[in-house]
């Protein structure tokens, strides 16, 4: 207590300041990777005009990238990994039942923030389970994941589906139109926790299937 009895406000503030600022930069890289690392660069690339990349700054640079690696390190940390995108031809065989999955709410099955890898997870749940899923998203799924570059390829891509099983529909429109639409169409079960009381009429014809994620499974209900 002596010890913070003489420190000034400014020596207390600095460390938390500091602290907040690291988490911050870690929160930022795990959800933007190359967009910080980006960012970082064109910072380095100011405060080299005034400390340039000679042998006398060396030290400080060395220990700026050494933060920068332990930043890009924790913000991987906690991350579920990516399971191994099924074949392509076996989300094709004839054994198996389409099923249709409203991607935009699985994005938020494991927990507040959207996740893709939430949605990856569900995937390839039900693929195991002999299913060939059809994903819908919003266009606003790009934003609810911090990454507005995404296309329809890179979606099917992180979901190891083939480009014509995944659907992001026009900005302006609603997902949730074409998933019930296409689902009664092709009489396919819909994956969703959302509870489409706007569009109870068809909703209500169709086989709904809820699920929740534990111990980072998904679980569902209604299969």
């Amino acid at each position: 207590m002596d010890v913070l009895a003489n420190l000034t406000p400014l020596q207390i503030l600095t460390p938390v300041v500091l602290a907040l600022a690291a988490f911050g930069y870690v929160r930022l890289l795990a959800a933007a990777l190359w967009l910080t690392l980006l960012g970082t660069a064109a910072l380095a690339g100011l405060l080299s005009l005034s400390y340039p990349f000679v042998a006398s700054n060396a030290l400080g640079w060395g220990g700026a990238a050494l933060l920068v690696l332990g930043a890009i390190v924790l913000s991987r940390l906690g991350r579920a990994p990516a399971p191994v995108a099924p074949p392509r031809e076996q989300i094709a065989a004839k054994d198996r039942q389409d099923i249709a999955i409203d991607g935009t709410n699985v994005l938020y099955w494991d927990g507040e923030d959207a996740e893709l890898a939430s949605l990856r997870l569900v995937v390839y749940a039900l693929v195991k389970r002999k299913f060939a899923p059809v994903v819908f998203l919003d266009a606003s799924s790009r934003h609810h994941l911090k990454d507005k570059s995404l296309t329809e390829k890179d979606f099917a891509k992180a979901l190891g589906l083939p480009q014509n099983r995944v659907m992001v529909c026009p900005a302006g429109t609603e997902a949730d139109a074409f998933l019930l639409q296409y689902a009664k169409e092709n009489n396919m079960p819909v994956v969703s926790n959302d509870q489409f009381r706007d569009r109870a009429q068809i909703a209500g014809k169709l086989r709904l299937v809820r699920g929740i994620f534990a111990n980072g499974k998904p679980i569902f209900e209604g299969l």
